[in-house]
């Protein structure tokens, strides 16, 4: 078979410019797999991309979808051949939302146990980001205080359960008090709904007064220069996202008073020899967490491929808790 279904996007625009089409089925180069898409995660860079908002890097496939689970087709040069045939989920460099995709063969993992190639797809992104900048940037350790913002989010439940293994305590920031249980129930120590309480103040009483260690913070704007104020001293503010506008205003004395560290990371223009490292770390830790129990997957809903306007539209809503799917024939 020479083509393959897959979603391509008409121009810059709303969820109307998405339309799925034939398309060439690739062929995978060295050190490439080809991987039959089962299943593919939908995520806020994906609908960016859409709206022309977040250009895909050189080299990299310009459709959407940065992360999938499915089976092994065929190997490039240079790739173990012993994959063909394994279930894997993957961190993409687009095209993802198609029937097949190339994959560089380091930057796909084993399918935890027990997990159905959906849950598998929801997986990649979230928790790699996570891992970036919590333990690689962040230096997480047991004992610390981590706060997160929209804690209900793909990011955020990932965020919750990666802190929790680790041995750390954390808040969440949420709009919803239906969105607080979940992330309770995740095991967040503390849930803030942002719209009834101040959540400086919550993360200062949370800490003794003293701040938190960590923000992982995906708003930005407003919130950078109130992160620094529930900061502690040598503490980290990891911006992994622009969602309150991407101009901020910060009072730099509270910065060097603080020591902070104020970062920034966005997984797609990584090194291919970074994606790997990461990935093979956070297949580890997700094999071994979803083994003893540590890790559930957390989906709102799945979608098929046709139908993938109505994930777009529900992603760009921000009513819902978690990850959104799409399932590939």
């Amino acid at each position: 078979m020479s083509s393959m279904k897959g979603i391509v996007v008409q121009a810059p625009g709303g969820v109307d410019q998405l339309t799925l089409v034939d398309l060439p089925r690739p062929v995978p180069g060295p050190f490439d797999v080809l991987i039959q898409v089962k299943a593919a995660g939908v995520n806020r860079p994906d609908v960016l991309q859409r709206l022309g908002l977040y250009p895909p890097p050189p080299g990299a496939n310009p459709h959407l979808g940065l992360e999938v689970a499915g089976q092994v087709v065929e190997t490039g040069e240079g790739v173990d051949s012993a994959l063909n045939g394994q279930a894997v989920m993957a961190l993409c460099n687009g095209g993802g939302y198609a029937q097949y995709v190339c994959v560089p063969a380091a930057q796909c993992m084993p399918v935890p146990r027990g997990l159905s190639f959906a849950e598998a797809a929801s997986l990649p992104e979230v928790y790699m980001t996570v891992w970036q900048n919590l333990v690689v940037k962040g230096r997480l350790k047991a004992g610390h205080s981590v706060l997160v913002h929209g804690g209900s989010s793909g990011i955020g439940t990932a965020a919750i359960q990666l802190c929790k293994r680790q041995g750390a305590r954390v808040m969440v920031t949420v709009g919803q008090d239906a969105k607080a249980e979940v992330c309770t129930r995740l095991g967040a120590n503390m849930v803030v709904n942002y719209r009834s309480r101040d959540w400086v103040a919550a993360a200062l009483e949370f800490t003794g007064g003293r701040g938190v260690d960590m923000v992982l913070d995906m708003v930005a704007g407003s919130y950078l220069d109130r992160d620094l104020d529930c900061l502690a001293v040598e503490g980290r503010i990891l911006v992994i996202a622009l969602l309150g506008g991407r101009m901020a205003e910060i009072d730099a004395g509270k910065l060097l008073m603080k020591r902070a560290l104020l970062t920034g990371t966005t997984l797609r223009p990584e090194s291919a020899e970074f994606k790997a490292s990461l990935a093979k770390a956070v297949g580890q830790e997700l094999q071994a967490g979803f083994a003893q129990g540590h890790y559930q997957t957390v989906i709102h809903s799945e979608f098929d491929l046709a139908d993938v306007a109505q994930a777009h539209r529900l992603m760009e809503s921000g009513d819902l808790v978690g990850k959104l799917v799409l399932r590939v024939a």
